[in-house]
């Protein structure tokens, strides 16, 4: 199974209530909700499939389906911030404001030493961890 078809249920679905808490915002017009609906019909359409699939999924076995999206974030975070960062230093390039630098600088690098160290700790101790899940949380 693909990364892709693993996370399109849960970013689907907060990507939904996402688009409904924007749909009850009184300062946005209208326009902009009716841009944000479609925007999200289009995504809905295209990756339906992996949707309904990870749907089945959860309602086959919702705790598994939880782990599996949480090992999913995680690889997508890294290919995330794969991409985010050279968009980021040619941002920070072209910022006219000193202060978009000072404060988006630390955040970013200080987010990715500790998402690396998490990921590090994660894949080093992988078979713990399942084990771990499969005694204490999956059994109960």
């Amino acid at each position: 199974m693909s990364l892709l078809d693993q996370l399109a249920f849960p970013i689907l679905f907060i990507w939904f209530i996402g688009l409904l808490l924007s749909l009850f915002r009184r300062d946005l017009e209208t326009h902009w909700k009716f841009f944000f609906f479609l925007v999200f019909c289009f995504y809905m359409v295209q990756f339906f499939p992996e949707f309904w699939a990870g749907v089945a999924r959860w309602k086959e076995s919702p705790k598994r389906e939880l782990l599996s999206w949480l090992g999913s974030m995680g690889q997508a975070i890294y290919v995330f911030l794969f991409l985010l960062w050279p968009l980021v230093l040619i941002r920070i390039y072209y910022s006219a404001s000193n202060n978009l630098s000072k404060t988006l600088i630390p955040v970013l690098s200080y987010g990715t030493v500790v998402y690396w160290a998490l990921f590090f700790m994660w894949t080093y101790y992988t078979k713990e961890w399942y084990k771990f899940i499969e005694d204490y949380i999956m059994n109960k």
